[in-house]
């Protein structure tokens, strides 16, 4: 009877942070309240990666990609020799597939972002399923493999998302800390709060479309000089996944 009642609290609980999030500003202190929440009650969203202590991070793009943003972001990590996972908007890998190609050739990571950046906690069942069906149709032809992994559009989702997802053989994942904060208006700001805030397992988010990306730019060589002075190692997302089940 107890377990029973915690159920559907547990159940209420979620139900209504998941309402609460559709209100929230992305960068707002009620929808960082709900994230953390929301990442606690449920072990199938991903938000961090425990390895036993190894400093290995995973450095994950969303929104692209973009032919503003995308290439200088690439010339980064090839600088810095290190290996990213980009959450791609499929329509925009419809009109750059030479970027799809050239982050695959540079050995990055492309996983599913939705095909139109959808607003998920406003789309139906099976709008959420023709995104995710058909970024992966798309991903599919143009890599010759499966992808893995998916990120609703700003965690904006409702609770049936995570089962679509699996559904079509996907997780779920979304991110430890954004590199884009609202309280961060220059890309100093924005690299001390990443740093600051570095320890092992981390999934940082950045941005290489959609909106004005310049200060991410400015502020990515900041934090990953600072990372790898710290000693650790990026990775991809499926490689920093993999050693949780080491």
């Amino acid at each position: 009877m107890v377990a029973l009642l915690v159920g559907l609290l547990l159940s209420l609980l979620k139900s209504q942070l998941y309402a609460l999030q559709t209100f929230a500003g992305e960068d707002s202190e009620l929808s960082r309240v709900i994230y953390v929440m929301d990442s606690n009650l449920s072990k199938r969203l991903i938000t961090h990666v425990e390895t036993n202590g190894e400093k290995l991070v995973a450095l994950t793009f969303d929104d692209g990609p973009d032919p503003l943003y995308t290439n200088d972001v690439l010339e980064i990590l090839e600088k810095y020799n290190i290996k990213a996972t980009f959450f791609v908007v499929g329509e925009n890998a419809q009109a750059h597939p030479e970027l799809i190609r050239r982050e695959i050739d540079a050995g990055h990571e492309i996983e599913n972002h939705t095909y139109t950046h959808a607003d998920l906690s406003r789309a139906n069942a099976a709008g959420t399923e023709e995104e995710i069906k058909k970024t992966d149709a798309l991903l599919g032809r143009m890599l010759n493999r499966n992808m893995k992994y998916f990120r609703p559009p700003k965690k904006l989702f409702r609770p049936e998302t995570i089962d679509i997802a699996e559904r079509n053989g996907y997780q779920t994942v979304l991110w430890t800390i954004c590199v884009e904060n609202a309280q961060s208006p220059t890309p100093q700001a924005m690299a001390k709060r990443v740093i600051d805030a570095a320890r092992p397992g981390m999934i940082i988010l950045a941005h290489d479309g959609r909106l004005d990306r310049s200060k991410t730019l400015l502020a990515l060589p900041i934090i990953i000089k600072a990372y790898q002075e710290q000693g650790y190692q990026f990775v991809t997302l499926d490689e920093l996944l993999k050693t949780s089940d080491a």
